[in-house]
C-alpha cells in the first residue's frame, strides 16, 4: 500500500474514533444536564436534548435506560399521555426483563406495570460432546453364540446445532433441537486363532422434540426435560482389523468402510434431562444434560449376511441399538411481545 495513503487511512480513522468518543461523552453530559433540568422543574427542552442521541445509539445501556425513564416522567408530568406509552414501549423492547431499582417513581412504575412483556419463542445454539454405548438385544456370531465373546466399548464424539423453543406458560417450554451429530462405538470379539477390533462412526441429523419445565430462581433457573428423539443417520462407516497372533503375516486392516447399507436409516429414542439456565445480557447461557434410550434396532438385518468382506474379518453384527449420554452449553436468545394490560 502506498504510504501516502496508509497514513490518510490512519488518520481517518482516528479522526471517525475521536468523534465517536466525543459524541458518546457528549450525550453523557446531555443527560446529566437532562436529569438536573428535570428536578429543577425545567421540562420543555428535555426531549430534544436526549432524542438525537438516542437515535444514533450514543449511550450505553446504563444511560439508555436512564434516558428513557427520564422521557417517560417527561410525557407523564407535561400530560403527554400518549407519548409517554410510546416510549415505555420502546424501553419494553430495549429492556424486557428490566426489574425496578428503589429509586424508580410510583409514576414510571405504574405505567410500566400497565403493560406485559411476555416471551413468545427463542433461538439458540448449542454444541458439546456424547458418550455412545451399544446394548445388546440379539447377539450374533460367525460361530456358535452360546460362546459369544464379543464386547462393546463406548465411544467419544461431538454434536452441535440450532435449538427453537416454544414458551407456553413462565415454567413450561416445548423444544425443538435440529442438531448435527456424530457417534462412535468400538467392539472387539476373540475367535479360536483371531482377535478382531471394530470401530464404527456414524453422522446424523438428530431431531430431539422436548418439554422442560423451569424452577425460576432469579438469574439461575434448573430445569428438567422429557421427550423423543429421531435419529436419521447421513453416513456410518467402519474400520476394521483383525490379528493373528500365531501368524502376524496374515493380519488385515482395513479404514473407513462405507456400511451404511447395513444400517437403518431412521432410529428412535426416549429422552430425559436436566440442566441449568444463566440469564446473561438479552438470553441466557444454558448447559444441559440428556439421557436417550434408544428403542430401534440400528442394523439392518435383511443386510446381516450379504457382505463377504465382514466374514473376513470373522465379524458379523448383532442385533443392537445405541444409547447415549449428551452433555452441551449454549447460548439462547428469546424474543419477546409486548401487551398493554385491559
Amino acid at each position: 500500500m502506498n504510504p501516502f495513503i496508509r497514513y490518510i487511512s490512519i488518520f481517518i480513522f482516528m479522526l471517525v474514533s475521536s468523534i465517536s468518543i466525543a459524541q458518546e461523552d457528549n450525550c453523557a453530559f446531555k443527560l446529566e444536564e437532562a436529569e438536573a433540568l428535570y428536578e429543577t422543574g425545567i421540562l420543555d427542552s428535555i426531549p430534544a436534548m436526549l432524542r438525537s442521541c438516542i437515535n444514533n445509539d450514543s449511550f450505553d445501556d446504563e444511560e439508555l435506560s436512564r434516558a428513557y425513564k427520564l422521557l417517560i416522567l417527561t410525557y407523564l408530568f407535561e400530560d403527554y399521555q400518549e407519548m409517554a406509552e410510546l416510549t415505555m414501549l420502546k424501553f419494553l423492547k430495549e429492556f424486557p426483563e428490566y426489574e425496578f431499582k428503589a429509586t424508580d417513581p410510583v409514576e414510571f412504575r405504574y405505567l410500566y406495570n400497565s403493560y406485559q412483556t411476555i416471551p413468545t419463542f427463542s433461538v439458540g445454539i448449542i454444541a458439546g460432546g456424547n458418550y455412545t454405548f451399544a446394548r445388546i438385544i440379539e447377539p450374533y456370531s460367525v460361530s456358535n453364540t452360546g460362546d459369544y465373546k464379543g464386547e462393546y466399548s463406548a465411544g467419544l464424539y461431538f454434536q452441535a446445532g440450532l435449538q427453537f423453543k416454544k414458551y407456553i406458560t413462565e415454567e413450561i417450554e416445548i423444544n425443538l433441537d435440529i442438531i448435527y451429530t456424530g457417534k462412535t462405538f468400538d467392539y472387539s470379539i476373540e475367535q479360536l486363532t483371531s482377535k478382531t477390533t471394530y470401530t464404527e462412526n456414524l453422522q446424523m441429523l438428530s431431531f430431539p422434540l422436548t418439554g422442560t419445565y423451569d424452577f425460576k430462581l432469579s438469574n439461575l433457573n434448573p430445569f428438567v426435560r422429557v421427550g423423543f428423539n429421531v435419529d436419521y443417520i447421513l453416513a456410518a462407516t467402519a474400520d476394521f482389523e483383525i490379528q493373528y497372533p500365531e501368524n502376524v503375516a496374515l493380519n488385515t486392516k482395513e479404514t473407513d468402510y462405507d456400511i451404511m447399507e447395513d444400517r437403518n436409516s431412521m432410529n428412535f429414542a426416549a429422552l430425559v434431562g436436566a440442566g441449568m439456565k444463566f440469564h446473561f445480557k438479552m438470553g441466557y447461557v444454558i448447559a444441559d444434560l440428556r439421557y436417550h434410550y434408544n428403542f430401534s434396532n440400528i442394523v439392518n438385518s435383511e443386510n446381516r449376511y450379504n457382505d463377504l468382506k465382514w466374514g473376513s474379518y470373522g465379524y458379523i453384527d448383532d442385533d443392537f441399538t445405541i444409547n447415549n449420554f449428551y452433555i452441551s452449553i449454549g447460548y439462547v436468545k428469546p424474543f419477546y411481545r409486548t401487551r398493554q394490560n385491559k
